[in-house]
């Protein structure tokens, strides 16, 4: 009787102990959910699995190393929000498939990037396209989904700069480069990159989101 009361002790704590790591992480859905918090969550389950019927290892011990394994998940979720490299690994970016109406076929035959582009064409079917001949610019998500523009509507807007660092990769995809940003800072009277909570480049336009939450609006 020992042994299952244990046993539900166990699940109980490894239960409220991942709850608990994805309500501080604000991850509660699935679509929330990026590769990191995927793998994280089959290492928690695999601990909580390993652990949870044998007696062998103290409740102290489970505690402890189901601990270890949220924060390391917590510590690699930081990174790759600070640094755009570990990002694009680990997350990885948008890969755009179509634009101008243009297919890059670079991007789409990329090895590792892997698309199927009859895969593609099911799931814009899906969406109501009938047609690539539709398409004016499509891309395809880090956690899988299509982005689509029709022709007559206007392009999704593109991140160029977070918490000061610029995104090198971001400005190649709208034809800029860092010396167009630095002197769009200049004008809207910003002086240090660390003053930009993010920078959205949209209709032609980049817009600056402070740290303080105020927004500078660029002008044609």
């Amino acid at each position: 009787m020992e042994y299952y009361f244990l046993v539900i002790i166990k699940f109980i704590i490894g239960f409220t102990i991942i709850l608990a790591h994805m309500n501080l992480s604000g991850k509660t859905q699935l679509s929330q959910l990026t590769p990191i918090d995927f793998i994280g969550n089959f290492v928690l389950g695999g601990i909580m699995g390993g652990v949870i019927y044998t007696d062998a290892i103290p409740l102290y011990q489970y505690i402890i190393v189901f601990l270890i394994g949220v924060c390391f998940i917590s510590l690699l979720n930081y990174i790759s929000k600070r640094f755009n490299f570990f990002r694009a690994v680990t997350i990885g970016n948008p890969i755009p498939i179509i634009k101008k109406g243009e297919f890059i076929m670079e991007n789409i035959m990329e090895k590792k990037n892997k698309i199927d582009i009859l895969n593609i064409t099911s799931r814009l079917h899906a969406q109501g396209i009938h047609s690539f001949q539709e398409v004016n610019y499509a891309q395809i998500e880090p956690d899988g989904q299509i982005t689509v523009v029709c022709d007559g509507a206007k392009m999704p807007s593109i991140i160029v700069m977070k918490d000061g660092v610029i995104r090198t990769s971001e400005l190649a995809q709208i034809e800029k480069d860092e010396a167009w940003l630095q002197e769009e800072m200049k004008n809207q009277h910003i002086d240090k990159p660390e003053e930009i909570f993010l920078a959205e480049f949209w209709d032609g336009k980049v817009n600056f989101i402070l740290q303080d939450g105020k927004i500078k609006r660029t002008t044609l």
